[in-house]
């Protein structure tokens, strides 16, 4: 066996046994009831919400890793995006940098509900990204580990997890973990039926419940429709399921990646395009901007950085 080989082994190892995943045998019980609090206030209650308000003291939000976003677009506490785009156009690698970013720029705790792909898969690709190798050096494999042993924790089952124990697994996380930002990777891996619109509609709504009753920001991972022509960026409306679900939440995400580009690397002409685009569809606060920003992918460290042309 090759160095190689043996290295592969010792991190697939460390990460299958990575103290943070949590099993599915964890008893869920106190977290399976809906918050039913009646909160009526009189109006003073609000006061100083008003004047942060009038100060900009308020909607702010923790910023993304690419400067186009700066002043436009930020992920605020109470609040619910969905991460929406073809299959294979960089969903989960954009959100992996995202929240890897949460981890290191703000010290925010994250659970990732992942039943698409395996947890040391999950924990891998975050690895790479944080330290830029598939394979890096042992002093600096054991510091991820250091990072993430207090900022990360993920739900290992996979299979489809049904929606009451999705809820009762984010109000489990916020309430024994901490955490700041959730990832449910996807809406197809929650145990609703693909055409089962009202239920559909009926979960994302518990969902931002949740959100809104604390401080956490949720981010769930929905596909594209089937058919589309992925040459070009979809939207809100091309989002599968319950045409509701983008209505619903705050913020609407779209990611694209440039497969021509891909599939003709050092043309010329395509060398002129972005290799994605990551755009927002819909964001209910803040100043409400939409728009699109272009970026570059590194294949090997798996990144995204802000787009330069040519290259």
């Amino acid at each position: 066996m090759g160095s190689a080989d043996r290295g592969r082994e010792q991190i697939e190892e460390a990460m299958m046994n990575f103290s943070n995943i949590i099993p599915p045998e964890i008893d869920l019980t106190d977290f399976m009831r809906d918050e039913e609090k009646v909160r009526v206030r009189d109006a003073s209650h609000f006061k100083q919400m008003v004047r942060d308000m009038m100060e900009g003291k308020t909607d702010k939000g923790y910023a993304l890793p690419f400067a186009p976003f700066h002043g436009n677009f930020e992920f605020r506490p109470s609040e619910m995006t969905v991460w929406a785009g073809y299959k294979g156009h960089g969903k989960s690698s954009l959100i992996s940098q995202v929240l890897q970013s949460m981890i290191t720029e703000y010290a925010h705790k994250v659970f990732i509900i992942s039943p698409e792909f395996p947890a040391h898969k999950v924990i891998h690709k975050l690895m790479v990204q944080f330290l830029g190798s598939r394979y890096p050096e042992e002093r600096d494999f054991n510091s991820f580990f250091e990072v993430m042993s207090k900022c990360l924790w993920l739900y290992d089952q996979q299979r489809s997890v049904k929606p009451d124990t999705v809820i009762a697994l984010c109000r489990f996380a916020i309430e024994k973990l901490g955490v700041k930002h959730i990832l449910i990777d996807s809406l197809m891996k929650c145990g609703i039926a693909p055409d089962d619109y009202g239920k559909q509609k009926d979960f994302v709504d518990r969902l931002q419940n949740v959100a809104h009753i604390t401080d956490v920001h949720i981010h769930l991972v929905a596909h594209a429709r089937k058919g589309r022509d992925d040459s070009v960026i979809g939207s809100i409306h091309d989002i599968k399921g319950a045409s509701e679900i983008g209505d619903m939440v705050e913020n609407v995400i779209f990611t694209w990646r440039n497969k021509a580009k891909e599939l003709k690397p050092g043309d010329a002409e395509l060398g002129h395009e972005p290799d994605a685009i990551m755009k927002v569809e819909a964001q209910r606060n803040g100043d409400g901007w939409i728009g699109e920003v272009n970026l570059n992918y590194d294949r090997n460290k798996m990144v995204f950085f802000d787009w330069k042309e040519g290259i």
